[in-house]
Parts: structure tokens; sequence; C-alpha cells
């Protein structure tokens, strides 16, 4: 069973990464970790009241869900689970830790810029996951072809 990564910034664009992962493994069932890059709160009264099943509840919108919900119809045969989380670290060891504790060897990811990371509470993870996943395919959201990926 595939266990694979796929950044989301909580868009139906980045649900189109989760389709090619499918595509790219089509015979197999697949576990997708949806990752949302978040800085943790500087503020100790914020830490205090940190809660990352709030934070994604405020990130997923009716029209996220809506999307997911018709790739989970679309793909249903091929998915074993979806998940959810954040990647709360600042540096490669925690990316590291989070890749060891989800077992993730495979990764499907946007060209730099594709996806909205500017919120001064998220920043792009692309860096982490080039450097630190095994089996990269990088993604140009913007075309259409078959031959989007380029396999690092």
């Amino acid at each position: 069973m595939k266990k694979i990564l796929i950044p989301t910034d909580f868009s139906i664009k980045s649900l189109k990464l989760a389709e090619y992962a499918f595509n790219l493994y089509p015979k197999e069932i697949v576990n997708l970790i949806l990752v949302y890059p978040y800085r943790l709160p500087v503020w100790e009264g914020d830490l205090y009241r940190f809660s990352s099943k709030e934070i994604i509840a405020e990130l997923n919108s009716e029209e996220f869900s809506k999307a997911k919900n018709e790739l989970v119809n679309r793909y249903y045969i091929n998915i074993n689970s979806i998940l959810i989380e954040l990647f709360i670290g600042v540096n490669s060891y925690a990316f590291n830790n989070f890749r060891d504790e989800h077992q993730i060897q495979i990764a499907v990811v946007p060209q730099k810029g594709d996806l909205d990371f500017s919120h001064n509470s998220t920043f792009d993870p692309l860096y982490f996951i080039l450097k630190n996943v095994p089996k990269v395919y990088q993604i140009n959201l913007t075309k259409e072809e078959e031959d989007w990926a380029k396999q690092y």
C-alpha cells in the first residue's frame, strides 16, 4: 500500500495533485496525506489555544470538501484513507520526523508558485519535500497533458 504526500493550500487546484497520484498508481490502494504547512503562533496565549483540528476546520471550505468528496467518489476503489495533517516544523529534522511518522516514501508536489502559501501563518513546503522524500513527482498544474510529471 502506497503512502503519498500531497501539499495542500485547501484549494481545488491542490486536489489535482491527488488525482495525479491516483493516475500514477491506478492498480494500487493508496493512503493520501494532504499536508498543510503551518507556523506555530509566537504568543503564549495562542499556543495554549492551539488546535490542529480547529485550524484544519477553518481552512477546509465547503468548495474544497465538495471537490474532495468528488475525488473520493471517482477513485474510491484506490483509496484506503485520506488524512489532512498540519506540518508545524521549521527545519528538515522536523520534516524527516513527520515523514517517518507517516511512513511517506512518495510525494506529488506542484512546481514552485502553483499553490498559494502566501498567508503569514504558512510557508511553501516544497524545499523540505524535495530534499527529504525519496520519490517526488513535480507537477505543472497549469498543463493538462499526461506528461506533466518530472520525476526526481
